[in-house]
C-alpha cells in the first residue's frame, strides 16, 4: 500500500518513518533540503517537491495513495485539508489550523473521504480519550485534560524548555482560554485558575487552563470541561510578570529609540535560553492525564488515563514529537485497514465510541513504547 505524508518538518518526519514500516511512503514538502535529509535519514522514502497549498500539483502526487497523513504550519492547514479532500483521499492531519475543521464536513462526504483532523497526542489522544470517557457514561459531570511537553527536569532560570516555536508558547500565554462551566462556555485569561497537582511519575506540577478543548465543546456534553496545560512549579509567575512588562505584546512600540514589536524581541531573547539541546544532556518529557467522571445508572465513576513519556536515546526524538508523530500514524493505520468507515471530518472524539479501534489504538501505542494507563473508579449508588 502507498501513503503520503504532506509536510517534512519535525513530526512529519517521524508519520514519515513509522508510517514506512507498512507502507511505500512519499515526503512532500517545499523545501528540496529538509526532503535530502529526510531520504539520508531513511532511504525507503520517496519525496516529491511541492507546496501544500498547490492543489493541482498535490492531485498529481496523491492520485494513487491509499492514505494521506499530513502536519503543515496552521496557517497552510485548511488549504492542505481541502485539496486533499478534493483529491478524493483519505487524511490523519496534525495540523493545528485556526479554522474550524468540520466545515469541511459536507465536502469529505461529496468525495467520500473519511478526514481525521487534530489527531496529535493533544489534540488527539486526548480528544480521543475524553470521548472514550463521555462513550462509558450516561451522564459526563467533570471532563479535565491535564498535559505538558516539559524538561525531565527544571532548568533554570525558567523551569522550561522547548522543542518547538517560543512564538507559540507565548501565544498560548497571551490567548484566552475557553472552557466549560455548568454546561455553558466561560472564558479566562491566559493562564488563569493557577494550581499545584501531583501527578504520577513526576510530583507537583503547576497546571493552567489553555485554550485547547476546540472541537470537544461542541462535540462532548459535560457539565465541566477544562484543557490545563502543565508545567515546573514557578515557571507562570515569570511569565506572568513578563506579560505584565508588555514584553508578549504585537503591536509595534518604541524601545530603546526604535520602533519594534516586544513579541519578537521576547522570542528572539526567550528561544535561545528555552531551546533543548540533547548534546548537553536536555531531555523531555510528556505528561498528560485525561479524567472524565459522571454517572452511569446510579453509580458515579471515574475514568483516567495517565501518560508519561521520555526522550528516546535509540531514535534521538524528543518525546512530544514521538507521542504526536506515533498516535497520528497509528490512525492512519486504522483508517486504510478499514477500522474507520465512516465518512466526513470527524474529530477523534467522535471515533471513541468503537471497542474495536480503542482497543487496536491502546496497543499499537504500545507497541511503540507509549503506554496510557487506564484506572476505573466506582462509587456505588452515589445518585
Amino acid at each position: 500500500m502507498k501513503s503520503v505524508q504532506i509536510g517534512a518538518g519535525l513530526v512529519g518526519n517521524i508519520i514519515a518513518d513509522d508510517m514506512s514500516r507498512d507502507f511505500a511512503v512519499t515526503l512532500v514538502d517545499l523545501d528540496g533540503g529538509k526532503l535530502a535529509k529526510a531520504a539520508e535519514n531513511n532511504p525507503k522514502l520517496k519525496t516529491a517537491v511541492c507546496s501544500c497549498t498547490d492543489g493541482d500539483s498535490l492531485r498529481l502526487i496523491l492520485e494513487d495513495a491509499d492514505i494521506v497523513t499530513a502536519g503543515v504550519p496552521g496557517r497552510f492547514g485548511r488549504s492542505m485539508m481541502e485539496a486533499v479532500i478534493r483529491s478524493g483521499r483519505n487524511l490523519c492531519d496534525i495540523s493545528f489550523m485556526p479554522e474550524d475543521f468540520e466545515e469541511l464536513d459536507g465536502l469529505a462526504k461529496e468525495h467520500g473521504v473519511t478526514v481525521i483532523p487534530d489527531i496529535g497526542v493533544a489534540p488527539g489522544m486526548s480528544n480521543f480519550l475524553m470521548g472514550r470517557g463521555a462513550h462509558l457514561l450516561d451522564e459526563v459531570e467533570n471532563a479535565i485534560i491535564y498535559v505538558g511537553g516539559i524538561p525531565e527536569k527544571p532548568v533554570p532560570p525558567f523551569n522550561y524548555q522547548i522543542t518547538w516555536s517560543a512564538a507559540d508558547v507565548i501565544e498560548e500565554y497571551t490567548r484566552p482560554a475557553r472552557y466549560i462551566k455548568d454546561y455553558s462556555q466561560a472564558v479566562i485569561e491566559a493562564m488563569g485558575d493557577l494550581d499545584l497537582k501531583e501527578f504520577p511519575k513526576v510530583g507537583a506540577l503547576e497546571t493552567f487552563i489553555t485554550d485547547g478543548l476546540r472541537s470537544l465543546m461542541k462535540n462532548i456534553k459535560a457539565r465541566n470541561m477544562q484543557e490545563r496545560t502543565m508545567r515546573w512549579p514557578g515557571h507562570v509567575e515569570q511569565m506572568r510578570l513578563l506579560r505584565e512588562m508588555g514584553l508578549f505584546d504585537e503591536n509595534k512600540r518604541k524601545l530603546g529609540g526604535a520602533d519594534v514589536v516586544p513579541r519578537d524581541i521576547a522570542c528572539d531573547l526567550l528561544f535561545p535560553m528555552w531551546k533543548m539541546d540533547p548534546d548537553k544532556g536536555d531531555r523531555d518529557i510528556t505528561v498528560m492525564q485525561v479524567k472524565v467522571e459522571g454517572y452511569k445508572g446510579n453509580d458515579f465513576v471515574t475514568y483516567t488515563w495517565d501518560l508519561w513519556d521520555r526522550f528516546d536515546e535509540k531514535t534521538w526524538r524528543n518525546s512530544m514529537g514521538r507521542c504526536t508523530g506515533m498516535t497520528c500514524s497509528i490512525f492512519a493505520h486504522a483508517l486504510a485497514s478499514g477500522l474507520i468507515s465512516e465518512k466526513g471530518v470527524l474529530a477523534p472524539e467522535k471515533l471513541a465510541g468503537s471497542d474495536d479501534l480503542y482497543e487496536f489504538v491502546m496497543a499499537e501505542q504500545k507497541k511503540r513504547g507509549i503506554n496510557y494507563v487506564e484506572s476505573v473508579k466506582i462509587v456505588k449508588d452515589a445518585k
